[in-house]
């Protein structure tokens, strides 16, 4: 069974442990996610044994930085506690889904994920747990409680969901990942997530 993963640092600041968490996404992306923790308490600028005494294990490390930006994608989905309508909801969701995914580290860090993937499958099997996973359950679970209220009509959250993520993602990631891509600005952000969202509640509106 594995460790949980500490949700706050034990003896130091909020400051310190997002500077621990940027660097170690920085070197992971950089590096691989066989980096040396060595690498990664020079880039944040601690002692080695600091990061090992708050976050126990690389793998801890690297789950509580999956967790964080988790965090931040399902942040639309928990604060509204459905108390804002689904549109508002649905478009915060794709301009996180954008910010966080599909900037050129982001893009750097899942092209890292998938080249270790074989050799690291532990890793792979954590992001998807701790990230994709876990904001698809959430997506899942926000529109159930939508369905309840009357203001969605869908006959299979789990497959909406997916449905809804992919269609954020599509070629817009596909082309990224291949440096074929271009950062998009924010105005055609805001059409996209217009967009997709208008075009779940076509489907789905209650």
């Amino acid at each position: 069974m594995r460790k949980a993963v500490p949700g706050a640092l034990a003896n130091g600041s909020n400051g310190r442990r997002e500077r621990i968490l940027a660097a170690a996404a920085k070197v992971f992306r950089t590096q691989g996610y066989d980096a040396a923790m060595d690498e990664i308490a020079a880039e944040a600028d601690v002692a080695k044994q600091t990061l090992y005494n708050q976050f126990g294990s690389k793998e801890d490390l690297f789950r509580a930085l999956i967790a964080e930006r988790a965090s931040a994608l399902q942040a639309p989905l928990m604060d509204a506690a459905h108390g804002v309508k689904p549109r508002e909801v649905l478009v915060r969701l794709v301009r996180e889904y954008y910010a966080l995914g599909l900037t050129a580290n982001g893009l750097d860090f899942m092209r890292m994920l998938i080249s270790v993937s074989g050799r690291f499958p532990e890793m792979a099997r954590d992001f998807y747990e701790v990230g994709p996973g876990r904001t698809l359950t959430a997506l899942a679970q926000w529109i159930d409680g939508e369905v309840a209220l009357g203001r969605l009509s869908v006959g299979d959250s789990q497959i909406a969901a997916e449905h809804f993520l992919s269609m954020i993602l599509g070629h817009v990631q596909l082309r990224g990942l291949l440096h074929v891509g271009r950062t998009l600005p924010t105005r055609e952000i805001e059409r996209r997530a217009a967009y997709c969202a208008d075009a779940f509640l076509k489907a789905h509106g209650g």
